[in-house]
């Protein structure tokens, strides 16, 4: 700071000395030149100017025709064909349309209904079948088994055991079932006739099965039902040929059921 201030202050000595300090005595002839001094420390920087006036207006602006124009470029190469173009922006989305009307109600799930009907089913065929393998003797025919299993009771009696195990007193209804039933009694090894669920207990002479139906197929010996004694009143089957005679319903016979499944 010193060193900057020092010009300064040896003006002020010397101003403060006379004017003969500076410039000497005019009448006195001047001393020989002295050496050049070192150059003065750098000024303190003025003040910015004021603004000068604004330019002239670029060419460009002034008038836009008097820019001269290049030369038409060549012409480019044509397209290269078979390769799509970029795609676009989506679009945007569609309004929503209106609601559709009410469908009909569907129909009851029927695959389930016929799922559980094929259980029930297989559960009561299952059931029939266990049944009839709990007797002796035992056969298939159609829907229904016929079977013995050793018991000899009353005609009555009869109907009575074969409820309790869910079927009634054997009967056939056509040939085939003749046939079958006919075969259990051989396999039985009886030798006395069994009862069928035939009757004439209401009306001498019409035979009728336990529900009081009418007969569809009879399968009778010859002279057969005599009612002898007038005490015959209950079908049974001849073990030998199979064919139907009349007996008393009182009288203990084996007791042969069929057991249907419903």
């Amino acid at each position: 700071m010193v060193s900057v201030l020092m010009p300064y202050i040896s003006v002020l000595l010397l101003l403060q000395s006379g004017p003969q300090l500076l410039y000497g005595d005019e009448s006195q002839n001047c001393g020989p030149k002295g050496e050049k001094g070192d150059r003065g420390a750098q000024g303190l920087p003025g003040l910015p100017g004021s603004k000068g006036d604004r330019g002239d207006t670029g060419l460009l602006s002034a008038n836009v025709d008097m820019i001269p124009t290049g030369p038409k470029g060549d012409k480019g190469d044509p397209g290269v064909t078979g390769i799509p173009g970029p795609a676009g922006r989506p679009g945007f989305p569609g309004i929503p349309g209106f609601p559709g009307l009410k469908g009909d109600p569907g129909s009851p799930g029927g695959d389930v209904t016929s799922l559980q009907s094929q259980i029930h089913d297989l559960t009561a065929k299952f059931a029939m079948m266990e049944k009839a393998a709990s007797f002796g003797t035992f056969r298939k025919v159609g829907q229904k088994y016929f079977v013995y299993d050793g018991i000899v009771k009353t005609f009555d009696e009869g109907i009575q055991v074969c409820k309790e195990v869910g079927g009634t007193i054997a009967l056939a209804r056509n040939a085939v079932e003749h046939q079958a039933l006919h075969k259990v009694v051989v396999a039985s090894g009886l030798n006395e006739k069994p009862f069928i669920g035939v009757t004439d207990r209401d009306k001498e002479g019409q035979f009728v099965d336990i529900d009081g139906k009418l007969l569809t197929f009879t399968n009778w010996a010859s002279d057969q039902p005599d009612n002898y004694q007038e005490t015959q009143h209950c079908g049974t089957i001849i073990v030998e040929s199979g064919l139907w005679d009349d007996a008393s319903c009182n009288q203990p016979r084996p007791i042969m059921c069929e057991i249907q499944y419903k």
